[in-house]
C-alpha cells in the first residue's frame, strides 16, 4: 500500500458479479463504499430481475475462483459448503469439440459447478462481512455530477419513491452491465464519443434446471460440453450442462443465427436430440425437471474502448460488462471480473489516483480482459451470418493456430494442458503456446484422432462422425510414445477407482475394507511411519480410527497415472487428511503421495503408497 492515497468515499454502480468484486477491490483503500443497486436483493441464492443470465449456465474458472479468494478470503470455501462442486478440467468433464471427445488427461484447473444466484449470495455475504460497505436497494444512477476534468458523484433515483438525490464520492465505478449508459453519461459531461467494437453470433439461449434420474448419474456427469464446428458452415447447435447446487443439473441449449432453440417442452428436447451426439439428450429424458425454460439472446461480444480517449475525466472509472462484454457461451465473465478487480487492486496499491493513475488503472482493468475477448470473439467471427469488423491477418493466424491446438489436445496431454491453461483465463496466450506446447503441435496427428467416448458409456448411443474430418491412416500406436488411448484410459480409469474405494473405506472409518484395497505384502509409508503387510496395515489404521483420525476424511486430486506394462501403475496425488471440523486444504495439511499399484485377477491393488508434506519448491 505505499504510496497510494486513501479515498474517502466510492460508489459502485451496479450490485452484480461485478460490481461486488470492484467493491471487494476498494476494500483497503476507501473508507466508505456504497454499491447502488436497482433490485430489491433476495436474503437467500435467489434469480433476480437484474441478472437476465442468472438462470442460464454459468462458469466460474479456476482462475476466477481464486481470484475472488484472494479478495474476499473464505468465498471458496462458503461456495463448496453451500453446495458447489469442483469439477477437474478435464478429468471430470466430457468435452466434445468440433474435432470429436476430448481425452481425460489428468490437468490442474477446474470449474466450480454452481448457479449464478449462489455464487453472487457467497460473494455479497462476504462482501457485507465489513462494516463499511453498504448496498443501497432498489436506486440506479441516472448521471454523473462533475465536468469533464472530474467526476465528483451520481445522480441516485429510488425506484419506490422516484425520490432523487445527489451523492458526492471520491470514486465512482460504473458497473452496471450490458445496458451500461456511461457513454451517454461522458457525452453529457462534454466527452467524445466513446469507440466501440461488436462481435455478434447471433446467440440464443434456452436453459432449466433437471435433477439426474439418480445421484450417481448426476456425478458420473458433473460436466459436459458439445460444441459447435465453425468448419460446417452450419449455423452452430450447442449444448452444456453441469451439476450444481442440491444435487441437479443446469442444462443449456444454445445455437447461433438461423438454429435458436425452442423454449417447449418438445421443442427443448427435440433440438438436444439435434446437437452433433446424443449424450445430453439422453440425460435430460431420464431427468425431472425442476425449472421452467428460460430463454436468453443479449449474446453479442461488446467491447468498449474507455482506454482508447483521449480525454477521460478523473474520479469516474468503468468496469466488469460496462466495459467489456463477452459471448456467455464460453463462461468467462465472472472470471474476467475477477480478474479485473485483482488488477484494480494492485493498480490502487500502486500508487496515488491522479490524473495519470486513473487513466493507467482503466487501460489495466481492460487489459485483463484481453484474453477472454480475444478468444470470444475469434471464435463468433466464424459462424456463418456473424457480424463484426474483417479478419485481420493476426485474427486468422490466432484461429488456425487455435484449431491445431484443439486437434492435438484430443490425443496430447501436454497440448491439454495448453487448451484448458487458456479456456479457464490461467495464462496468456504468449505462455500457452511455449517451446513445449508448440514441440506436442508440431508433433501430434494431421488431423483428429477417432476417440468414442470411454466404454463406461458405450451404453449411450455411438457418436455421429464426420467423415470428412478423419484419417483412417491415423491410429493411436502409430503416434511416437502412445499406448492405444481406449485400453490405456480404461486401466487409468481403473487405477483411480481403486484409490477411490481405499477413500470410501477411509470416510467410514472402515479399517478392514481400507485394507482389501492393499495386497498382502503391501508397504505404507505414511507420516515417516513404515507399515508391512495387508494384516499390519488394517490393524494399524483401525487404531488410527480410534484415536488421532477419528472423523477423518481424505480429499485428494490425482494429478498423474502412468501405466507400467500390462499390470503395474504409478499414480502421484495432491490432498491431505482432513481431520474433524477441517474442511479444506491448506498448506499446512497437505501433502503428495505416491501410490504404486499392481492387477491381481483383474483387479487393481495397492502395492506401496508414500506420503510427504506437500512443498512448491526445493531449499536452495
Amino acid at each position: 500500500m505505499k504510496g497510494s492515497r486513501r479515498l474517502g468515499s466510492a460508489l459502485v454502480l451496479g450490485g452484480g458479479m461485478a460490481g461486488l468484486l470492484a467493491a471487494a477491490a476498494l476494500i483497503e483503500y476507501v473508507d466508505t463504499i456504497t454499491v447502488v443497486e436497482r433490485d430489491r436483493l433476495p436474503d437467500g441464492p435467489e434469480v433476480r430481475k437484474g441478472v437476465p443470465q442468472g438462470r442460464h449456465l454459468h462458469g466460474l474458472q479456476s482462475s476466477g475462483v481464486q481470484a475472488m479468494d484472494t479478495l474476499l478470503p473464505g468465498t471458496m470455501e462458503g461456495l463448496f459448503a453451500a453446495g458447489a462442486h469442483r469439477v477437474a478440467m478435464p478429468t471430470q468433464a466430457l468435452f466434445y469439440g468440433p474435432h470429436g471427445w476430448m481425452r481425460q488427461y489428468p490437468g490442474e484447473h477446474f470449474t466450480v459447478g454452481a448457479s449464478r444466484a449462489l455464487a453472487e449470495h457467497i460473494v455479497r455475504r462476504a462482501l457485507l462481512g465489513h462494516a463499511h460497505v453498504r448496498i443501497l436497494e432498489g436506486a440506479e444512477a441516472t448521471g454523473l455530477m462533475g465536468d469533464a476534468r472530474r467526476v465528483s458523484g451520481a445522480h441516485i433515483r429510488h425506484r419506490g419513491t422516484g425520490a432523487r438525490e445527489s451523492v458526492d464520492a471520491d470514486l465512482v465505478i460504473d458497473a452496471t452491465g450490458r445496458g451500461s449508459r456511461a457513454p451517454q453519461w461522458l457525452s453529457e459531461l462534454g466527452l467524445p464519443e466513446v469507440p466501440a467494437t461488436v462481435v455478434d453470433a447471433g446467440l440464443a439461449y434456452a436453459s432449466r434446471v433437471i435433477r439426474p434420474p439418480d445421484e450417481a448419474t448426476g456425478r458420473r456427469f458433473p460436466l459436459i460440453a458439445l460444441q459447435g464446428d465453425p468448419r460446417s458452415g452450419a449455423p452452430a447447435r450447442i449444448g452444456g450442462m453441469m451439476l450444481i447446487e442440491d444435487g441437479t443439473w443446469m442444462v443449456t441449449l444454445a445455437g447461433t443465427r438461423g438454429a435458436h432453440p425452442p423454449l417447449d417442452d418438445e421443442g427443448f428436447l427435440r433440438y438436444a436430440q439435434a446437437l452433433r451426439h446424443p449424450l445430453m439428450s439422453e440425460l435430460i429424458s431420464q431427468g425431472t425437471p425442476m425449472s421452467r425454460i428460460s430463454g436468453f439472446q443479449n449474446t453479442a461480444n461488446h467491447r468498449r474502448h474507455y482506454d482508447k480517449l483521449r480525454t477521460r475525466p478523473t474520479g469516474f472509472l468503468v468496469f466488469g460488462d460496462a466495459t467489456t462484454t463477452f459471448n456467455p457461451l464460453y463462461g468467462q465473465g465472472v472470471t474476467a471480473a475477477a480478474l479485473s478487480a485483482v488488477t484494480l487492486r494492485e493498480e490502487l496499491a500502486r500508487g496515488p489516483l491522479d490524473e495519470e493513475g486513473y487513466g493507467r488503472t482503466q487501460e489495466a482493468v481492460i487489459r485483463a480482459t484481453d484474453i477472454a475477448w480475444a478468444m470470444a470473439s475469434n471464435e463468433d467471427l466464424r459462424y456463418p451470418g456473424a457480424t463484426g469488423p474483417a479478419p485481420t491477418a493476426r485474427r486468422k493466424v490466432l484461429q488456425r493456430c487455435s484449431d491445431r491446438l484443439r486437434i492435438t489436445a484430443a490425443c496430447d496431454p501436454v497440448a491439454s494442458q495448453a487448451l484448458f491453461k487458456a479456456l479457464t483465463l490461467t495464462t496468456p496466450p504468449r505462455e500457452v503456446f511455449n517451446a513445449r506446447t508448440l514441440l506436442a503441435l508440431l508433433r501430434g496427428p494431421r488431423h483428429p484422432a477417432r476417440y468414442d467416448l470411454p466404454p463406461e458409456h458405450t451404453g449411450l448411443p455411438a457418436p455421429t462422425t464426420d467423415e470428412s474430418y478423419t484419417d483412417e491412416s491415423y491410429t493411436d500406436e502409430t503416434y511416437e510414445g502412445r499406448t492405444p488411448m481406449v485400453e490405456s484410459e480404461t486401466e487409468k480409469k481403473a487405477v483411480v477407482a481403486a484409490l477411490e474405494r481405499l477413500g470410501a473405506a477411509w470416510s467410514e472409518l472402515d479399517a478392514r475394507a481400507l485394507g482389501e484395497v492393499f495386497t498382502d505384502d503391501a508397504t505404507m509409508i505414511a507420516f515417516g511411519y513404515l507399515r508391512k503387510g495387508r494384516d499390519e496395515i488394517a490393524t494399524r489404521m483401525g487404531e488410527a480410527f480410534q484415536g488421532p483420525y477419528q472423523g477423518s476424511r481424505i480429499v485428494g486430486d490425482v494429478l498423474e497415472v502412468r501405466l507400467l506394462g500390462d499390470s503395474a501403475a504409478v499414480a502421484v496425488v495432491r490432498g491431505a487428511v482432513l481431520t474433524a471440523g477441517e474442511t479444506e486444504v491448506t498448506a499446512e495439511n497437505a501433502i503428495r503421495s505416491t501410490w504404486t499399484l499392481v492387477k491381481q485377477d483383474g483387479e487393481w491393488r495397492v502395492a506401496a503408497y508414500h506420503n510427504s508434506p506437500a512443498k512448491e519448491d526445493m531449499p536452495v
